[in-house]
């Protein structure tokens, strides 16, 4: 990596970064501050001095997680993490700013709202930038018992929310300076990040920050009927003092992500933004904010085939069932059964709500997998044709391929989102054996 001589020149403080054969990286940019528990405020850098941007941004207080560990071999636990994490990273294609504004993907990561960061090793963002000569840009927001449970008075309260718009703020602000366009931005997500696009969509005052949006398997059935256990973590929340350390909080976490109990589809995503509460308009103005948006806003939403796949992948009873001729079906409709309950159908209504908004949707069915890998159109897997497999080549997840074979595979899927981030539209109806893409 070489140290960048161009200096970005924007309202928000003049920055430096790096580079490499394939794109430029501006990295760890702070947008926002905010005190524990409270509402982010806009950071502007002092004018006179030249941020150096080349370390990734902080990642929020987690524990360590199991399916990334698991899917990817991160380790969360080794790498700088900080209650506060209102930072951002930006990759540009090597020539950005030298033509017209190029357009703007902003990344909003997932992991069920308690796990993550958008310089997790396994986004390689520089493909989507290089290849369809686009700004990628990623932002990190508070997560858990500090983005979506409370505020300072100890009410219900959705921060980290706040602070995802904040981040597209200091985009529509900024990103000119970096040579994007702040008229055509794309926000799109996977999972807990595909939850927050919607969310944004659904929030007031939002939308002169985004132009289109990409919802890739937004867990729409663990999002409702979260009243009792919404009430017992925020009593857990509030014993602790407001002034308490981080370790003291980061116990209280591990003790609530241990010993809340749920019994319905909620318990698959225990934090979450509180729906219907501001930023977001109440639910019975659901429709009527869709009807605002959807003709200006283009919509790409979908799911993947066999969402759940990865949740039991580590299951030795479910494994071995699998692996008999005699139970193997049976396995395989309750994987599809649960994964159509949880993501493809509500997806699918929520797709055409909007379309008879008069909004343009897309909805994609993801299919992807090889030499019949138990995780074929596993939760997270088009991570591999989006960004690459350099971190998986080896693992489960790789399903026999290599780290080059995978992004050779994922080309044409990164040029159907690159595509629909720089005009709305999209030719293809798919990709043999990954994707198939419809208009409704």
């Amino acid at each position: 990596m070489a140290i960048l001589d161009k200096i970005f020149d924007c309202p928000a403080g003049r920055f430096s970064g790096c580079s490499d054969e394939k794109a430029i990286y501006v990295k760890g940019i702070r947008y926002a501050t905010a005190e524990r528990f409270g509402r982010p405020l806009p950071y502007k850098y002092p004018k006179d001095v030249v941020q150096k941007c080349d370390t990734p941004s902080p990642f929020g207080v987690q524990l360590q997680p199991q399916i990334e560990t698991y899917l990817f071999g991160v380790e969360y636990d080794k790498l700088p993490q900080v209650e506060d994490p209102l930072y951002m990273s930006l990759t540009l294609p090597p020539d950005a700013g030298q033509g017209d504004p190029l357009p703007v993907m902003v990344w909003i990561h997932g992991g069920a709202y308690k796990n993550g960061g958008c310089d997790a090793p396994y986004y390689d963002t520089s493909l989507l930038s290089s290849e369809g000569d686009v700004i990628v840009v990623g932002i990190n927001y508070r997560l858990s018992i500090f983005g979506f449970v409370k505020d300072r008075d100890g009410e219900p309260a959705n921060n980290g929310l706040y602070d995802v718009i904040e981040g597209l703020k200091w985009v529509r602000e900024n990103i000119s300076a970096f040579g994007g366009d702040p008229d055509n931005v794309t926000i799109f997500g996977q999972s807990a990040g595909a939850d927050i696009v919607r969310c944004i969509m659904l929030s007031r005052d939002t939308e002169t920050l985004y132009r289109r949006a990409i919802i890739q398997s937004d867990p729409f059935g663990s999002t409702i009927g979260r009243e009792r256990m919404e009430g017992e973590i925020l009593d857990r929340l509030n014993k602790v003092a407001l002034d308490a350390s981080t370790e003291e909080y980061r116990h209280c976490l591990a003790d609530i992500c241990a010993n809340v109990t749920e019994k319905n589809n909620a318990k698959y995503m225990i934090f979450a933004p509180h729906y219907g509460l501001a930023p977001m308009v109440p639910p019975e103005e659901y429709p009527r904010r869709l009807g605002e948006i959807a003709f200006t806003h283009e919509l790409l939403i979908g799911s993947a085939a066999r969402e759940v796949s990865v949740y039991v992948a580590r299951n030795k009873i479910v494994r071995r069932l699998y692996a008999l001729r005699l139970t193997r079906p049976l396995i395989e409709r309750i994987l599809l059964s649960k994964s159509s309950e949880l993501f493809g159908e509500p997806t699918v209504q929520f797709a055409r709500e909007y379309a008879e908004c008069g909004g343009k949707a897309y909805h994609y069915n993801f299919v992807w997998g090889e030499n019949h890998s138990f995780l074929t159109a596993c939760h997270t897997l088009e991570f591999l044709p989006l960004f690459g497999g350099k971190c998986v080549e080896g693992r489960e997840s790789a399903m026999g391929l290599t780290a080059d074979e995978i992004e050779q595979k994922g080309a044409p899927l990164r040029k159907i989102w690159t595509d629909f981030a720089r005009s709305g539209e999209i030719e293809t109806t798919g990709i043999e054996g990954m994707i198939t893409v419809s208009e409704l």
